[in-house]
C-alpha cells in the first residue's frame, strides 16, 4: 500500500444511517426516521424505528464572528459591507438577494462566511495536504481562491523557497487577498484574475493544485477538473473539497416532509431532483477520474453549525447564498412559497426547543487527493 492509499472512513453516521452507508447521501424515504422522529414537540408524525439517534461528535462547534479567513474584523469592514451585514440581520429571508459583484460582497465573505465554511473545509483539505511530498522550489495554484483561503494559509506554510498562485474570477474578492497577502508580509504568493478554463498558463506548470468548495461553482466540472489535470506535472497532485448530497439535512428533511403534509407532490418531487444533483463521494470520484485522475486518497469528516434561533439560520449570509436561493426555486409562487415556509419556520422552531435552544445543521465533508499519473 502506497502513502495515499487510504481511505480514511467518516467519523459517524448521520440521520439515522446504518453503519455510515448513507452518510453522504439524502434519502427522502428516511427523512421521517431520521429527524422527525426525535421531535417530541411535533408528536402527529410518530416516534423514529430508530428510536433516539446520536448524531456524532461535531467536528467543528464554534462560530466565529468578524475577523475570520485571513483577517478582517468588523472595525475594518468598510460601509458597503456593513450595510450588506445590516442587510443580512433585517431582510426578508425569502425575497432577499446577493451579488457577489456588489461592492463590500467580497469583504462580507471573508469576515462571515468563510469562518464557517470555508475554513472548516480548508483545514480538511490541509490535513491531507500535510502528507504530500514536497521539495524546495515546489509550485502551487489554488483554484477559485476567493478573497485568499486556504491560499494565505498555505503560503505561510510553504515557506519562501516555495510559490504559490491563487487564481479567480471574482475580481473584488482577488483585490481583497493581494491586500491580505501584503499586509501579512507574504512574498511567495500571487493572485490572477482569470478564467481556469481560459487561464492563459501553461500546461505542466504546477506539483500542485487545491481547490476549496469550488468545483461546484464551474457550471462544466468536466472542463474545469481537465483545465486543472492539463496544468499539473506527471505525478503531480490536485487536493479538492465538496460538501455532499445530504448538506443540511435537517433542513432537507423538514422542507421535505412539509410538501408531503401539504400535500405539494410536485414540489416535494422538485426538492428530491434538486438535491438528487448535488455532490456524492461516488459521483465525484468518477469526475476526477474520468478527467484522468487517479484518486489516492480520501478523507472525510462532519461539519456541524449552529444557530441561536431559527431565524438566525434563514437569514444567515451563509445559508442565503449557499442553499436559500435554490430553496426557494422549488416554489415559484411567492404565495405559496411563503405558506409552506411559515411551516417551515414553525418546525425549525419546535425542533430548536427541542434541542435545547438552538438549531443545529451537519454536512458531511470530503476531500479528495488525485494524482496526474
Amino acid at each position: 500500500m502506497g502513502p495515499f492509499d487510504n481511505h480514511q472512513a467518516p467519523f459517524g453516521p448521520l440521520g439515522g444511517a446504518q453503519n455510515g452507508d448513507d452518510w453522504d447521501d439524502w434519502d427522502p424515504t428516511r427523512a421521517r426516521l431520521g429527524y422527525t422522529g426525535r421531535m417530541g414537540a411535533l408528536p402527529w408524525m410518530g416516534p423514529g424505528a430508530h428510536g433516539g439517534i446520536a448524531l456524532p461528535d461535531p467536528a467543528i462547534t464554534r462560530q466565529r464572528g468578524l475577523g475570520g479567513a485571513g483577517g478582517i474584523g468588523a472595525d475594518l469592514l468598510s460601509p458597503p459591507a456593513l450595510a450588506l451585514s445590516a442587510r443580512a440581520e433585517t431582510a426578508d429571508y425569502l425575497t432577499v438577494t446577493y451579488d457577489v459583484r456588489e461592492p463590500g460582497f467580497a469583504e462580507l465573505y471573508d469576515a462571515l462566511i468563510a469562518p464557517q465554511w470555508s475554513e472548516p473545509f480548508g483545514r480538511l483539505m490541509l490535513s491531507a495536504f500535510l502528507t504530500l511530498p514536497r521539495e524546495s522550489g515546489w509550485q502551487g495554484l489554488d483554484v477559485a481562491c476567493g478573497a485568499g483561503y486556504p491560499t494565505l494559509e498555505l503560503a505561510r506554510y510553504i515557506g519562501q523557497d516555495c510559490d504559490l498562485a491563487g487564481i479567480d474570477i471574482w475580481e473584488e474578492a482577488i483585490a481583497l487577498a493581494i491586500r491580505k497577502a501584503r499586509d501579512a508580509w507574504l512574498r511567495n504568493v500571487t493572485f490572477l484574475t482569470a478564467d481556469i478554463l481560459d487561464s492563459g498558463l501553461p500546461d505542466g506548470s504546477f506539483d500542485t493544485i487545491t481547490c476549496n468548495l469550488g468545483l461546484t461553482s464551474f457550471t462544466d466540472r468536466g472542463g474545469a477538473l481537465g483545465a486543472m489535470w492539463r496544468l499539473l506535472r506527471q505525478r503531480g497532485h490536485l487536493l479538492l473539497t465538496t460538501p455532499l448530497q445530504s448538506a443540511m439535512r435537517e433542513f432537507l428533511d423538514i422542507y421535505y416532509l412539509t410538501l408531503r403534509d401539504l400535500k405539494l407532490g410536485d414540489y416535494q418531487r422538485a426538492l428530491a431532483q434538486q438535491i438528487a444533483l448535488r455532490p456524492t463521494i461516488a459521483e465525484t470520484r468518477r469526475q476526477m477520474e474520468r478527467a484522468g485522475f487517479q484518486v489516492v486518497r480520501e478523507v472525510t469528516d462532519t461539519l456541524t453549525l449552529r444557530f441561536p434561533s431559527t431565524m438566525a439560520f434563514l437569514r444567515s449570509p451563509l445559508i442565503q447564498t449557499t442553499y436559500m436561493l435554490s430553496w426557494r426555486s422549488i416554489i415559484p409562487d411567492q404565495t405559496i412559497r411563503r405558506l409552506v415556509f411559515n411551516e417551515v419556520e414553525r418546525r425549525l422552531e419546535a425542533r430548536r426547543q427541542v434541542n435545547g435552544g438552538e438549531l443545529t445543521m451537519t454536512t458531511p465533508m470530503l476531500c479528495l487527493v488525485g494524482a496526474r499519473v
